[in-house]
């Protein structure tokens, strides 16, 4: 026991100290997209010895299938359903929400985007790249936990200054080119202020957490995060599409 928690606490350390290190690439650089081909060949293959333990084969990393699916036997129906992951949904949707109206920020402001914070902040780009690993192999730890009777699971660019708009750019934060002159345009809908977008989101895998603990003490009626993924990556062409939409994510996010 003594010494699974140290390999598990040296893991865990290593695992920090390449995303801290990373962190500090740019984007649409060699050594960039490099350690990102790395990062995934290494969640590639946590899960493949998942899904080779699933089927006790030699090379594997066995995980005990849970005893129920969600929805739980008995208690299905599509309206039970719905109203079990509406915590979920009203959470997916919030952050989808705030993602595509964070292009809409003050002038000389970097967007309020997950994706044009992480490259102002560090420590942001590297936590999203430690959160970015942690989906992907909880996604195949996920699907190697499924019950027997179901199906298992088979198988930075260089900053520049905000102030100054890239050659030919025609829409920049806050600011529209027209007739070769500026317009300035002022946030409407959101807080024209980076720290505001990097606590909201702080905020969210935290709001996650606490969905997850209420969906453990709802007697099954809310799945938890474990549960809400397996739910939803049940079909196989699911499964492909979020497997595809992580990988682009990561792609977009650390590399290019």
């Amino acid at each position: 026991m003594r010494r699974h928690t140290l390999l598990l606490a040296g893991t865990g350390l290593a695992l920090c100290a390449w995303c801290g290190w990373a962190s500090g690439l740019h984007r649409s650089t060699t050594l960039a997209e490099v350690s990102w081909i790395l990062s995934l060949a290494a969640v590639l293959a946590v899960d493949l010895a998942l899904w080779r333990g699933r089927r006790r084969l030699r090379f594997g990393w066995h995980l005990d299938p849970v005893a129920d699916p969600w929805p739980r036997p008995g208690r299905g129906g599509v309206r039970l359903a719905l109203r079990g992951v509406a915590p979920w949904i009203v959470l997916f949707v919030v952050v989808i929400g705030w993602d595509v109206l964070g292009l809409d920020t003050g002038p000389h402001q970097y967007h309020l985007t997950i994706s044009a914070l992480s490259q102002a902040y560090r420590a942001l780009n590297a936590a999203l790249l430690l959160v970015w690993i942690l989906v992907g192999i909880g996604f195949g730890a996920t699907r190697a936990r499924s019950p027997v009777d179901t199906e298992g699971f088979v198988s930075p660019p260089a900053r520049t200054d905000p102030d100054t708009p890239a050659p030919g750019t025609t829409l920049s934060a806050g600011m529209i080119t027209l007739g070769g002159h500026p317009i300035v345009v002022p946030a409407l809908l959101l807080p024209s202020s980076p720290p505001v977008g990097v606590a909201f989101w702080i905020a969210v895998p935290i709001a996650g957490l606490v969905v997850d603990l209420a969906a453990r003490r709802s007697g099954g009626r809310t799945p938890t995060a474990e549960e809400l993924v397996r739910f939803i990556s049940t079909p196989k062409a699911a499964k492909i599409a979020l497997v595809a939409a992580w990988v682009f994510a990561g792609y977009h996010l650390f590399a290019r």
